[in-house]
């Protein structure tokens, strides 16, 4: 086939570009040596059996996953082993996006605006809120690379609509990356307006909005084959194995109460990830950046081509990064906005081609490269910043079970289950780092808009999983009828405690509401029948006892 022969092509250019090369291999890295070297349990980690072979996962309609299990057998704690594979995949996206717009734009971007997109999206920090659960980083990776491939095959003709063999070759390749994590529809949604616009700027397409919106409708047909394909598979899959659908993936609509009691939730969840947040965490800074410079571009090649249809297919863009959160009427949680990577990185590189394309001083263009190399050498520091909360946070934890270990084994029957119950609360070296302070701007405002009355020195947490504590996730009620996962973690410290099971919990929850939290004496405790360790019993944590009565 012809497109392939081009993506090889493609692939084969930038691969013998040297310089490309050398600085995406060293910024990568620079942004994921330090977690490859220095692996850390965190959640889900102790819990691959659970989703890959208790067949969680095809519950959660992501069959694709356990088939490459089934094929490699590489979901288990094995710390490198998937790092490894999520890194290479993730170079491997980098190199096909580039490939992809070179293609579409007729060659027309310079090597240093693919250079600067693939260092950009691969150091994207945002990637530290899902590539900490060890099981997950590898299908994100892989996500990030089908989807390029995709529309590459896809991008072959778009003036020919009656290709039923590249349509349904293309929609099940779909069909698995959306079993791989089901935010990757963002992705393709937004990989679909990078295309438009390139060919808008750089092609001989016609630019009349019904030819665009035509050639547009040329790739989200196979999207909605591919979803209903992935139905399909899912379906069937249940059936032939007699399971039932699973509610650990959060993937529920959340506009069954009416939209005048839904959207100022909504509202609400937008603000804080996207205002507050800009103002303290860095990707999120670069993406309102980001938006903010497409909004530019729109109204400015809007009147530069005097055509509307540029200026929808750029607010089309920022549209599609936010079409979860519009589909379910929630806020999108951050470990499941793989675009937003893509998207900063591909608003950057436009910007540096009208740059250079520009009438613009020497001066100027050397300036503007500088700036972005100063915006990179900030997103490598933060993707490390976060690599490393998360080890901070693993020490802190192991020194925990040590420490409640050696007081078990000294004082206490070990011939007894041990019962874990409880939320462990990190410490403010940890926090430090995940919470915006009152005396903040960011702080500041969110207390003055919301009226949140602060009583300690944090306004508010600002990420969602970086620096989240195992222990909080491990004890009690993940998983019924299975072993804590807290016992799962003092077994891989060395730890071989008698398990309790779902009863005993429940027994000792009764026994645990007055108790004092660990470290304090009388956090641990004896009956005749089970040794409880009681890491807090908050409110979150009894709301959870009853769910799971």
């Amino acid at each position: 086939m012809a497109n392939i022969k081009e993506l090889k092509e493609n692939i084969k250019y930038f691969l013998n570009s040297r310089g490309f090369m050398a600085l995406l291999l060293i910024v990568t890295i620079m942004s994921f040596g330090f977690t490859l070297t220095h692996p850390t349990i965190s959640v889900d980690d102790t819990a691959m059996d659970f989703y890959y072979r208790q067949n969680e996962l095809l519950t959660q309609g992501r069959f694709f996953q356990v088939f490459i299990d089934k094929i490699l057998g590489i979901y288990n704690f094995r710390p490198f082993v998937l790092d490894f594979f999520a890194i290479l995949c993730l170079m491997a996206a980098a190199v096909l996006w580039c490939s992809l717009f070179k293609k579409v734009s007729d060659n027309k971007l310079k090597l240093i605006g693919y250079l600067f997109f693939a260092c950009f999206f691969v150091s994207y920090p945002l990637i530290t809120e899902i590539f900490i659960y060890m099981g997950s980083d590898f299908e994100i990776g892989l996500g990030h690379a089908m989807i390029p491939l995709i529309l590459f095959i896809l991008s072959s003709n778009t003036k020919k609509l009656n290709q039923p063999g590249l349509y349904l070759g293309a929609s099940f390749l779909i069909a698995l990356t959306l079993s791989l994590y089901e935010s990757f529809a963002d992705v393709y949604l937004f990989g679909i307006f990078a295309i438009l616009i390139l060919r808008f700027l750089y092609s001989d397409d016609s630019r009349k909005f019904k030819d665009v919106f035509l050639r547009g409708l040329y790739f989200v047909v196979p999207l909605i084959i591919g979803i209903i394909f992935r139905l399909l598979i899912d379906t069937s899959l249940k059936l032939a194995l007699h399971l039932g659908t699973s509610t650990n993936a959060s993937k529920e609509i959340h506009w069954d109460h009416g939209i005048v009691q839904d959207l100022p939730k909504l509202f609400h969840g937008v603000v804080l990830n996207y205002f507050y947040n800009a103002l303290v965490y860095l990707p999120i800074t670069f993406l309102v950046i980001a938006i903010g410079a497409t909004l530019f571009l729109t109204f400015w090649q809007g009147f530069k081509y005097r055509s509307s249809t540029i200026a929808v297919l750029y607010l089309g863009s920022i549209l599609s990064l936010f079409s979860l959160t519009i589909l379910q009427g929630i806020d999108t949680p951050y470990r499941a906005c793989s675009v937003f990577s893509v998207f900063t990185a591909y608003v950057f590189m436009l910007l540096l081609q009208f740059v250079e394309e520009g009438k613009f001083r020497i001066a100027v263009k050397k300036g503007f490269v500088v700036v972005l190399c100063i915006f990179l050498i900030w997103q490598v520091n933060d993707i490390n910043k976060w690599f490393y909360v998360d080890y901070m946070r693993y020490e802190e934890e192991v020194n925990v079970v040590n420490q409640v270990a050696a007081e078990i084994r000294s004082n206490y029957d070990l011939e007894k289950p041990v019962v874990f119950l409880g939320d462990y609360k990190l410490s403010d070296n940890i926090n430090q780092y995940t919470y915006a302070e009152n005396s903040s701007l960011a702080g500041e405002l969110y207390n003055n808009l919301t009226g949140n009355k602060p009583k300690g020195k944090y306004a508010y947490k600002f990420v969602q999983t970086n620096g989240d504590s195992f222990l909080d996730w491990a004890v009690g009620w993940n998983f019924k009828d299975n072993v804590s996962e807290a016992h799962k973690f003092f077994k891989d410290l060395g730890y071989d405690f008698k398990a309790d099971n779902y009863d005993m919990r429940k027994k000792a929850y009764l026994l645990t509401k007055d108790k004092p939290a660990w470290p304090k004496k009388g956090s641990i405790f004896e009956t005749d029948e089970f040794i409880v360790v009681n890491f807090g019993i908050s409110d979150k944590f009894a709301n959870q006892v009853h769910l799971n009565e």
